[in-house]
Parts: structure tokens; C-alpha cells; sequence
């Protein structure tokens, strides 16, 4: 059950016009009282009003994207795909990047909601860290949709890759080239894509009977830098794989640069896959092997639900992409 700003001023015995003054930004409330009045509305969950209101009784045709990274050129084709649906029938995109922060995610769901989106498309931070908001969001009755990532439990619709399966076949791939001994750089432990990914590769090598050691899985944390820093450190180690898996497309470019600085050569001296693909994964010298996503099919497949929700009221549905095989020239076949 929502809580309303009448029920939010007897709680803290302040008048109704006192807290949306406050939670709106406006003049005539000490600072010390209005963190207070905004602290104890986060607490409990309220959404503004007038997000629902405007819902209810207008149409903005304004639809409001969360993306983890704007500099990650995956979401930029998912915005692609996205706008060849939304543009042609009126709609519009309010775009707001969360850095990979949960806090900032909050930030800009509120504020999404406040500037009265008709329905919101996000990739989520993390796999339960904004949970009760988004859940509040269903609640009142706002279209969502999730791209890419998911809050698992919430009956939503959403359009997602097969991670465990993409990474599934890139292990099976090194196995078949005779590799025993494999590491991992994984995305943030926290997001949805992280945690299927990493769980995916690891029931895949336990299946085929390929090491990993825990010290050979290390935290990229879906970044250039986290990966770059990781790969420095595995080289720092006396035993180490022969094969490298890294887990999206912006973390290649720090491996690939932390191997370039180390003059460690691919795959002479340690083999490389990426689940996904880029640009230069084809420029890379030697070109590398991957499992490519289809960002702007996801892109378009989640407009489309969108539109479904806004102007059909459809019930949820959920599409799963496969990831499909790319073989380049980056694993040494090991005798």
C-alpha cells in the first residue's frame, strides 16, 4: 500500500503543505527539516503523486530509459533499435545513465516519475538493490520493461540474452581447442548479467572437467580500468590459465591493453574469448573469438512491449535471445 504525503506530515507532525514543499524542492523549509522529510519518504517508499495523475489523466508520449553505462556502444544500439519504434508513432525517450550506481538509479526512477513518463524500459543495476522501487512502480500501475538485466521475482516483461548458454558454448569451444585450465573476468558480482554469466561459465567447466581456480576469477567490474587491473594482476601469478574468458565487450579493450603493456602475446601465450562483440574485436590483432548479442533487436523487441503495455494493456512477456557463435583466430589449439 502507498503511502501518501498526508499520512508521511502525521508521522512527522509537520503540515501536509510543509512536506510537498519540501520533497518538491520549494522555498519556506528549514534544510535539516527537508532531509529529514526526504530521508523518511525514501524509507518508506513514496512515489510522487504526480507520476500517477499524470498517467492517469494525460498522455505525455514521453517514455523514460535507464541504462547502466551511456558510454558502452551495446546500449547505444539497444537505443537505436529502441527509437525505430517509439519515433515513427510519436513517442519520445528521456535517457538517464546510472553509472552502474544503485543510488543513482533511485535518483533517476524518481525523477523519470516525476516528469510523468507514460512507461519506463530499464537495465537494471543490480539483481535486488532497487527492488521495492521497481516493485512500487508496478504497483501503480506504470508499464515496465526490463532490457538486458533483470530483478528476478518481479512479473514484469523483459527481453534478456542467454547468458549461461553464450558462455556455455565459449567454454565448450576452449575445451574442444584442449584447454584444461581457464580464467575468468567477470562483470560487477552484483548485476543480473554478472551473476548469470559467472554461474553459467563455472557449471560449463565443472561439466567438462576444466580448472578454475578461485584466484583465476576476478572482478572486472563490467569496466575498461577493472579489467585492465585484473589481468595485471593474474600475470602476477606463478600458475595461471591458458585460456581467458572475459565476460563483456568494453573489459576486452583493458585486457587487451594490459596484455599489450605485459608483451603478452594472444594466443601464443594465453587464449581470449569475450562474450560479446564489438568493432574491434575484428581489428584486434589476432581478431577475437566471441558470442554476439543482438543489441538492437533487443532493443526493438523491448520497444515493442512497451507499446503493447501502453496501448493495448498486454500482460507481461518475456523473450530470451540467443547469443550467436563468432570463431576468429584468438585460442591456440593445444595438443
Amino acid at each position: 500500500m502507498k503511502i501518501t504525503l498526508k499520512q508521511i506530515a502525521a508521522e512527522l507532525g509537520v503540515n501536509v503543505s510543509t512536506v510537498s514543499r519540501a520533497l518538491n524542492g520549494k522555498p519556506g523549509v528549514s534544510e535539516e527539516l527537508r532531509e529529514k522529510i526526504i530521508e523518511f519518504a525514501r524509507n518508506k517508499g513514496y512515489l510522487p503523486d504526480l507520476a500517477a495523475v499524470g498517467l492517469r489523466k494525460g498522455k505525455t508520449k514521453i517514455v523514460g530509459v535507464l541504462i547502466p553505462d551511456v558510454a558502452n556502444p551495446f546500449f547505444a544500439q539497444i537505443l537505436r533499435g529502441m527509437e525505430k519504434v517509439f519515433y515513427p508513432l510519436g513517442y519520445h525517450v528521456l535517457l538517464c545513465s546510472t553509472d552502474e550506481n544503485s543510488e543513482k538509479e533511485e535518483e533517476n526512477l524518481r525523477t523519470l516519475l516525476s516528469q510523468r513518463v507514460e512507461g519506463i524500459l530499464a537495465a537494471p543495476v543490480d539483481s535486488g538493490g532497487n527492488r521495492s522501487i521497481y516493485r512500487k512502480i508496478v504497483e501503480y500501475g506504470i508499464p515496465l520493461v526490463f532490457f538486458d538485466r533483470i530483478v528476478p521475482g518481479l512479473e514484469v516483461s523483459y527481453v534478456i540474452t542467454d547468458n549461461e548458454g553464450g558462455i556455455a558454448e565459449l567454454v565448450r569451444y576452449v575445451h574442444k581447442k584442449g584447454h584444461r585450465k581457464v580464467g575468468i573476468i567477470t562483470l560487477r558480482s552484483r548485476s543480473y548479467t554478472g551473476k548469470m554469466r559467472l554461474s553459467g561459465a563455472l557449471k560449463a567447466c565443472d561439466e567438462l572437467g576444466i580448472l578454475v581456480k578461485e584466484e583465476w576469477i576476478l572482478d572486472g567490474g563490467s569496466t575498461q580500468e577493472g579489467a585492465y587491473q585484473s589481468v595485471k594482476k593474474l600475470f602476477q601469478l606463478e600458475d595461471r590459465p591458458t585460456a581467458l574468458i572475459i565476460c563483456n565487450n568494453l573489459m576486452m579493450l583493458g585486457v587487451m591493453k594490459a596484455l599489450k603493456e605485459l608483451g603478452v602475446k594472444v594466443p601464443e601465450d594465453i587464449s581470449i574469448v569475450s562474450f560479446d562483440d564489438s568493432y574491434w574485436n575484428e581489428i584486434f590483432d589476432p581478431p577475437i573469438t566471441c558470442v554476439a548479442q543482438e543489441p538492437e533487436q533487443m532493443g526493438l523487441i523491448a520497444a515493442t512491449m512497451m507499446m503493447d503495455l501502453l496501448l493495448h494493456g498486454s500482460k507481461s512477456s518475456k523473450t530470451i535471445l540467443k547469443a550467436h557463435f563468432i570463431e576468429r583466430n584468438s585460442v591456440k589449439q593445444i595438443e
